[in-house]
């Protein structure tokens, strides 16, 4: 009598329509994990996964420097994109008159005191200058203006074809205020050779506020080393061609024969001479 009337109770419509409920409900929610589940499997977690490299698109201009020994540019910096990075790099240009013609015009404008010549790449990504990037470019085509080309700088040759034969410096600049400077400036040797007669030394850059500050030495005899250190006053953000000489080791070369007495030392090659071919303050601050 008691089973009867259990096995009524199990299965009458209103036993039935409770179980349908809760199991639709259990079936529901199945349905609703199903595709986070699925989702969750697509995504790569892996630190071996390769990083994108920041995209700088834009009009990168440069400054263009160097000697008969070679040709040089340092892209024109800021502390915002797409500018936030210090490259230095070797070229030449692809049309050897261009290329000799370049050279006699730094040549020329250095020893009038005016040295500032200027290319200005077409528009590109100019993290792709790095070597690092997967898509690495060694060719550039430019305008070449003597002078600063934002600055009344004159139009000499358009669209000329160079190839960068050397990246020496690709330096990403943080776009953060206030971080803290060091005591320390690093300026960076510049050359072809070590033996090369004329070199350059270019500042390296660090935290904004910062100085883009490029110099030119003339009668280096003995090698130099690759990096200057030198205290920098915190009221300052660059060194001084005069402190820079001064901090130069001395480059030229020792005469170590024998001088009878009574008699003149032979004359050596003049003393090296360190004189500025570019400062720019106000774009990084």
């Amino acid at each position: 009598m008691l089973l009867n009337r259990y096995i009524t109770t199990l299965f009458s419509p209103l036993s039935i329509r409770r179980v349908y409920k809760y199991f639709s409900r259990g079936l529901l929610a199945i349905l609703m994990l199903l595709p986070l589940t699925t989702n969750a499997t697509q995504v790569d977690t892996s630190s071996n996964s390769p990083v994108t490299p920041q995209v700088r698109v834009g009009l990168h201009g440069m400054l263009l420097f160097g000697s008969e020994y070679g040709l040089f540019a340092s892209h024109l910096p800021m502390f915002h994109l797409p500018h936030n990075a210090q490259v230095v790099l070797q070229l030449t240009f692809d049309d050897p008159q261009i290329n000799t013609a370049v050279i006699n015009g730094l040549t020329l404008s250095a020893a009038s005191g005016y040295p500032i010549w200027t290319i200005v790449p077409q528009q590109f990504d100019l993290s792709m200058l790095s070597p690092a990037h997967p898509s690495h470019i060694e060719h550039l085509n430019v305008d070449i203006v003597k002078g600063h080309f934002e600055r009344g700088g004159e139009m000499q040759w358009k669209n000329q074809g160079l190839t960068v034969t050397r990246v020496l410096v690709f330096n990403e600049l943080d776009t953060q205020f206030e971080q803290q400077k060091t005591s320390n400036n690093t300026y960076l040797k510049v050359n072809n050779t070590p033996d090369d007669k004329v070199q350059f030394l270019v500042k390296r850059l660090t935290t904004r506020p910062d100085a883009d500050h490029i110099v030119r030495l003339d009668n280096v005899g003995n090698s130099l080393p690759a990096e200057i250190v030198i205290p920098i006053d915190t009221a300052n953000l660059f060194n001084n061609e005069a402190q820079l000489r001064a901090a130069l080791p001395d480059t030229t070369p020792k005469n170590t024969s024998l001088v009878a007495p009574n008699t003149k030392p032979n004359i050596t090659r003049p003393m090296t001479t360190v004189s500025r071919v570019y400062i720019e303050l106000d774009e990084l601050k």
